[in-house]
């Protein structure tokens, strides 16, 4: 936890973050201070199928070995070896961008480090609960979808979220942003979040945290872009989703 708070002190950039709940009418995206972000102009559908969108993404782990689906679930997931290595050795979320951040991860799209960075940190917190979460594995769908999507955000650098059909948290920084900063960043909301009541204190996000402890959420997948400013938009997406209205996340 001192690592981790250390990490966002040290950090003197600008950070925004934003959340994407689904309610009976659909998802509700809420940009920091709980402001409606406007609607994207991408073409959705076709970066969707760009991705090889599918409402039940293959999963793949960290280490490339397959990801078995649990209970009824109808994800699939891909033989270990040699093709879940080349889905996710080329970065995923758009390959190797050239230029490295402080923890020396691609500053654009992913490898294989970065990969690992984010799940293993998913998964440190969710471990935190004890409260049986099921750890996540990588998921090359999603990480593929959201690199596509989050290109589109380049030009305005604004956290527009997508209207696909999985969870989503984005967040938007100065350079120095890192993958470690962001996800403790997300599940530190927790001081924020009253779990008996399920909401979060007044003004304050906590639908970030949500979306990385959800219990039933198995796989995430990222992308991450520097936006034509300089500044950094990073982008994960989770299968199945959480941040339902009116449900606990776990």
């Amino acid at each position: 936890m001192i690592a981790a708070v250390l990490c966002l002190l040290l950090f003197s950039g600008r950070l925004a973050a934003a959340e994407k709940s689904f309610g009976g009418g659909g998802y509700s995206g809420l940009e920091a201070g709980g402001q409606q972000p406007e609607t994207g102009g991408a073409s959705e559908a076709a970066l969707a199928g760009a991705a090889e969108q599918t409402t039940t993404p293959a999963a793949y782990s960290s280490g490339g070995d397959a990801a078995a689906a649990s209970g009824g679930s109808a994800e699939a997931s891909a033989s270990s070896g040699g093709e879940a290595a080349a889905a996710s050795g080329g970065g995923g979320g758009g390959g190797y961008g050239g230029k490295l951040d402080p923890d020396g991860d691609p500053e654009v799209g992913l490898n294989e480090k970065a990969i690992k960075e984010i799940v293993d940190e998913h998964n440190m917190f969710r471990a935190k609960e004890n409260a049986g979460l099921p750890p996540l594995v990588w998921n090359e769908t999603l990480a593929k979808w959201s690199q596509k999507y989050a290109e589109t955000l380049k030009g305005n650098c604004q956290q527009i979220h997508s209207t696909s059909p999985y969870g989503e948290n984005l967040m938007e920084g100065t350079p120095g942003l890192t993958w470690k900063i962001t996800v403790d960043g997300w599940s530190e909301e927790k001081k924020n979040y009253h779990f008996d009541s399920d909401t979060c204190d007044a003004g304050k996000m906590c639908g970030h945290y949500k979306a990385v402890v959800w219990k039933t959420t198995t796989s995430v997948g990222c992308g991450r872009i520097k936006c034509n400013s300089g500044d950094t938009i990073i982008m994960c997406s989770y299968w199945p989703p959480g941040n339902y209205d009116g449900v606990k996340p776990y």
